[in-house]
C-alpha cells in the first residue's frame, strides 16, 4: 500500500510540474496571439490596394463556419475520438500499467495533436502579420476615402471609413493570407484521420474509410467555403491547406521517431519489482537487462 501511494504521488507531482509549464507557455502564447490580432503588433510592411480591384470589390456576407465552431470542433471531436478509440481498443493493447492507461493514452496523442495545433496558429498568425493581403471583402468593409474616384492606381496608405463595423473586423479586412480556416480544418482532419488509420482496428471494412472520408470532408467543406464566401482568395486557401499537411507531417513522423526510439530502448531494460534480500521493494525501479547472464544494475 504504501509502494502505491509512493508511486501515484509521484505520478500526481509529474503531471503537475508538466501541467505548470504547459500552462505558462500557453499564456506566453496567448498574449502573443492577443497583440496579433487586435492590432498592437502591426504588419511589418504596408498594405495597399489597387483601385476598382474586382478581387477586393465583393460584398461581405459573413462566414459559412464560423470561427468559434471551427475551434470548437478542432479542439473537442479529436479528444473524443481518442478516448472512445482507446477505451475500445484497451483489452487489444493489454495495458499493463494500469486500469485507466487507456486513458492515459488518448491524453498523450491529444497533447501532440495541441502541440501541432499551436504549431499551426503561430505560422499562420506570423504569415498574416508579415504578408496580409486585402480579403475580397476589402473595399466593402473598409470604405477607403482614397478610394473615391480613384481609377487604376495603386493605394499604398489608406484610412477606412466604414463607421458600421469595429476597429477589429475593419483591421481582419486585411489579413486575407494565409486561411486560418484552411490551415486549421486541414491539420485537424489529417491528423485525425492518420490516427485513426492507426490505431482503430475494426472488423467493418467500411467504418474506417468512412471515418476518415468524414475527416477529408469536414476540411475540404472549411476551406472551399471560404472562398464561396468571398473571404478568401483561392491561393489563400492553398497556402493554408499546405500549412495544414506540413505541419500534420512533421509532428506525426517526429512521434513515431520518438517512439520507436523508445520501443528500441526498451528492449534493452526491464523494470523490477522483485524484493531485496533485507525484504524491501525495490518500487518498480529501472534495470538494465545484461544477456550474458550477469546480475542486472541499477538505473537511479
Amino acid at each position: 500500500m504504501e509502494r502505491k501511494s509512493q508511486f501515484v504521488w509521484l505520478q500526481c507531482k509529474e503531471l503537475f510540474q508538466y501541467l505548470i509549464s504547459v500552462k505558462i507557455k500557453t499564456y506566453v502564447f496567448l498574449i502573443a496571439m492577443g497583440l496579433v490580432e487586435f492590432g498592437t503588433i502591426p504588419h511589418l510592411q504596408s498594405i495597399g490596394f489597387s483601385c476598382g480591384d474586382p478581387k477586393i470589390s465583393y460584398k461581405y456576407k459573413g462566414d459559412t463556419v464560423e470561427s468559434h465552431v471551427l475551434i470548437l470542433v478542432t479542439l473537442i471531436i479529436p479528444y473524443l475520438a481518442a478516448m472512445t478509440t482507446e477505451y475500445f481498443a484497451k483489452e487489444k493493447n493489454k495495458f499493463n500499467s494500469g486500469r485507466y492507461e487507456w486513458f492515459k493514452e488518448s491524453l498523450r496523442w491529444y497533447r501532440q495533436y495541441i502541440l501541432g495545433l499551436i504549431f499551426v496558429f503561430f505560422i499562420t498568425d506570423v504569415g498574416k502579420l508579415l504578408i496580409g493581403e486585402p480579403r475580397p471583402h476589402f473595399l466593402d468593409t473598409c470604405h477607403p476615402k482614397e478610394a473615391d474616384n480613384c481609377t487604376n492606381k495603386y493605394i499604398d496608405r489608406y484610412t477606412c471609413m466604414n463607421p458600421n463595423e469595429s476597429t477589429y473586423i475593419i483591421r481582419d479586412a486585411s489579413k486575407s493570407f494565409p486561411s486560418g480556416h484552411a490551415s486549421i480544418s486541414v491539420y485537424g482532419s489529417i491528423s485525425l484521420a492518420w490516427y485513426l488509420h492507426n490505431k482503430c482496428k475494426s472488423r467493418s471494412m467500411l467504418l474506417m474509410p468512412v471515418l476518415q472520408a468524414l475527416c477529408i470532408l469536414w476540411a475540404m467543406f472549411c476551406s472551399l467555403t471560404r472562398i464561396t464566401d468571398h473571404r478568401h482568395h483561392w491561393w489563400d486557401v492553398l497556402a493554408g491547406s499546405i500549412i495544414g499537411i506540413v505541419i500534420t507531417t512533421y509532428i506525426n513522423g517526429l512521434f513515431d521517431r520518438q517512439k520507436n526510439d523508445n520501443k528500441s530502448h526498451s528492449t534493452t531494460e526491464t523494470w523490477s519489482n522483485e524484493t531485496t534480500d533485507n525484504g524491501y521493494f525495490t518500487a518498480g525501479r529501472l534495470l538494465n537487462v545484461v544477456p550474458d547472464g550477469k546480475n542486472p544494475s541499477l538505473n537511479l
